[in-house]
């Protein structure tokens, strides 16, 4: 009786295309900034192309938050909903303070570890709008839906290793632990912290993820 009855009742179908228009805005974010990372040119243009990405998937947040007050029905627990939604956000806004960091800071050499940070930050982008349509049927999509938050995971821990490389390049740079830094190497630290951290939050959105497929299976 309850499954006929919840059969009966209207569903929002809506989320399940809001979340694929929130991973569609990330993989475009990461897109532009890699493009930004390798040309090394039009900061400002490319930045501002990321602005309004970033505009739209704040749009998209919104309408979701929105769905889940006025839903009877929802795919999976409202927190979770709630949750998903701004940690996906919480990406692109902080592909915009990397890309921003970038455009002000000018034309400038990047590291080796900035290029394969981008990289990872796209992989990730990718990954994530992979399996964002696997979520309308966990149970069937569950060892796939796992295989891809495992490698959002570990591009996270990849992009670890590479602020403690590139960290360690700009110490000897410097001359060592003691030695004054320039301003272009704090700079850079700084900009790699904030692309760590956009894969911070790409696990972020894995692990939410994760605790959804064991509510579900």
């Amino acid at each position: 009786m309850l499954s006929l009855f919840r059969a009966l009742m209207p569903k929002e179908e809506r989320f399940f295309d809001l979340f694929a228009e929130q991973a569609g805005f990330i993989v475009d974010a990461a897109e532009a900034l890699r493009e930004m990372v390798r040309a090394g040119d039009d900061l400002e243009g490319r930045f501002q192309v990321i602005h309004e990405v970033e505009g739209r998937a704040d749009m998209a947040t919104k309408a979701i938050q929105m769905a889940v007050h006025r839903s009877f029905i929802v795919p999976f627990d409202r927190s979770d909903i709630q949750d998903l939604a701004k940690r996906m956000d919480d990406i692109v806004d902080l592909i915009q303070d990397v890309a921003r960091h970038l455009a002000e800071a000018g034309p400038m050499q990047y590291t080796a570890e900035m290029h394969a940070m981008t990289d990872g930050i796209l992989q990730a982008a990718k990954v994530l709008n992979d399996l964002i349509p696997l979520l309308h049927d966990i149970p069937r999509n569950v060892t796939a839906l796992t295989r891809m938050t495992d490698e959002v995971s570990r591009l996270e821990s990849e992009s670890d290793r590479l602020l403690r490389a590139g960290k360690a390049r700009l110490r000897q740079e410097s001359g060592g632990l003691d030695a004054p830094i320039t301003y272009r190497q704090a700079l850079v630290r700084e900009i790699m912290e904030l692309m760590e951290s956009v894969l911070d939050a790409g696990e972020d959105v894995a692990d939410i993820i994760d605790s959804i497929i064991v509510d579900h299976v």
